[in-house]
């Protein structure tokens, strides 16, 4: 069985169509540590991101905490997960926006927006709190998107491509933190 904030996949296979993603990975990442997927466009390194974070399901369930991920519906995963695009709403500011996951789990709005300026101010984006995410440049944005999936204190997060289009210094700063 897995422990909390373990990341584990054995022997998944993922199809589209008649195009093979992924053939029988076995990974086990163990709570508590760094790992990076590296490999070519198109290799299926988001797709065992997506498979893991259930926004993609493979043909047949994998353990996650003892059950199969079938069983678990994304918003209980316990795994949160950036994406390389920020996916705003358009009508919320980014203190309003980041903590929008909190708000479903029954959070008090005092508590969500404290939360929000806090992961604003971790990623050095803090002066962005009160403006809409869509003002902000590609860096920016993806800043802001990494501050939205660090707010829900998942026990595991998987980040795609989180500091891509992010300046090189920043980056590094970044891994630092």
């Amino acid at each position: 069985m897995k422990k909390q904030g373990e990341i584990e996949l054995a022997e998944v296979t993922k199809r589209f169509g008649e195009v093979v993603a992924i053939d029988g990975i076995t990974l086990k990442i163990p709570a508590g540590t760094y790992c990076c997927l590296l490999g070519p466009s198109g290799c299926g390194k988001t797709t065992i991101l997506r498979m893991d974070c259930r926004h993609e399901t493979p043909p047949r369930g994998y353990p996650h905490d003892g059950k199969s991920v079938l069983a678990c519906p994304p918003v209980r995963a316990g795994t949160g997960y950036d994406v390389p695009e920020l996916r705003a709403v358009p009508h919320l500011n980014c203190v309003e926006m980041l903590p929008l996951a909190l708000r479903c789990a029954g959070f008090l709005r005092t508590t969500r927006r404290r939360k929000a300026r806090e992961m604003l101010r971790r990623v050095h984006m803090d002066q962005f709190a009160e403006r809409m995410p869509a003002s902000a440049s590609g860096g920016q944005q993806q800043r802001i998107a990494l501050a939205r999936s660090l707010v829900t204190d998942h026990m595991s997060f998987l980040l795609d491509e989180p500091l891509s289009a992010s300046m090189s210094s920043f980056r590094v700063q970044m891994r630092a933190t």
